[in-house]
């Protein structure tokens, strides 16, 4: 977000993991899902690289595939922003659900940028 403050109250890691997401709404049958993938990730939300536009508040369904993990995290969130990045956007995303299996008070995510985290600190 260009010129806003940083709002940011949980650890995240920058790390390149496809997903798969479709916008949600309650009035109209399920859309595609679409190609993107992470800029950034943390246990309360992620920054997706996408060439299409959300707009804020839209809900989206995301498949994320983690690198160290086989079966891919499902979580619901809200688009907080999107901005024009070249010839793609940027999109941030608040999780506001995650599939139980998944959920375990975040700890998948928070886990995986964890591990992350402490990789890039010992230089691995």
């Amino acid at each position: 977000m260009e010129g806003a403050p940083d709002k940011r109250d949980m650890a995240r890691v920058s790390d390149a993991c496809r997903v798969a997401y479709r916008s949600i709404d309650g009035s109209s049958p399920a859309e595609r899902k679409i190609a993107a993938r992470t800029l950034n990730l943390s246990a309360s939300g992620v920054c997706l690289v996408a060439e299409d536009a959300l707009q804020p508040d839209r809900h989206v369904a995301l498949e994320m595939i983690l690198s160290d993990r086989d079966a891919p995290v499902v979580a619901v969130g809200r688009v907080v922003w999107c901005d024009r990045d070249g010839d793609q956007f940027r999109i941030g995303v608040c999780f506001t659900w995650l599939r139980e299996e998944d959920r375990k008070d975040l700890g998948i995510i928070g886990d995986y940028v964890a591990r992350m985290l402490a990789r890039d600190q010992s230089g691995d």
